[in-house]
């Protein structure tokens, strides 16, 4: 059990964050090169929005499945505070068994979506890139909110097993 946490702490900390990073730079640098584009020449680039819509689904994915794992995903914890330890983690791996629920739900969808758009051939309106390219990111990220939820269902039950050893 050890070894997978380590797998899948290794992909959600170097491979979703890293491709976040990269794709807020790219996000940035095609919106500031598209603004001064206006304001330089007279001309708007097309594809921007294109691109920048497309990204920001991708790193908002990876976003929620790194924040599902480090268990900060949104919520209100005004009832969750005030419950005893125990209760807590019982809590905590109920929200990784949703969370993982919904990734499931994002995946099973999103790739029917993808399928469909490669069936009717659709491609974007500036760039002409086929749109299954950008609808593959809502499969991506199921898939990674799936591990982050398993992320988050694993530290929870090492809690459990810390405990009854005494660790806690």
């Amino acid at each position: 059990m050890r070894k997978l946490e380590k797998i899948l702490d290794f992909i959600s900390k170097y491979v979703f964050e890293m491709l976040g990073v990269i794709g807020l730079a790219v996000m940035l640098i095609v919106a500031f090169g598209n603004v001064l584009s206006r304001y330089v020449l007279p001309v708007s680039w097309a594809f921007t929005e294109e691109l920048t819509c497309g990204l920001f689904i991708l790193v908002s994915m990876l976003g929620a499945a790194v924040a599902v794992k480090n268990s900060k995903a949104m919520g209100i914890s005004i009832i969750t505070d005030r419950l005893p330890q125990n209760a807590q983690k019982y809590i905590l791996i109920i929200q990784g068994i949703f969370s993982g629920f919904f990734g499931y739900l994002l995946f099973d969808y999103g790739t029917e979506m993808v399928k469909s758009e490669i069936k009717l051939n659709m491609k974007t309106a500036a760039l002409q890139w086929p749109e299954a390219i950008f609808g593959s990111f809502i499969p991506i990220g199921g898939i990674a909110l799936i591990i982050g939820s398993v992320c988050l269902v694993l530290q929870g039950l090492n809690q459990f097993v810390q405990k009854k050893e005494g660790k806690n």
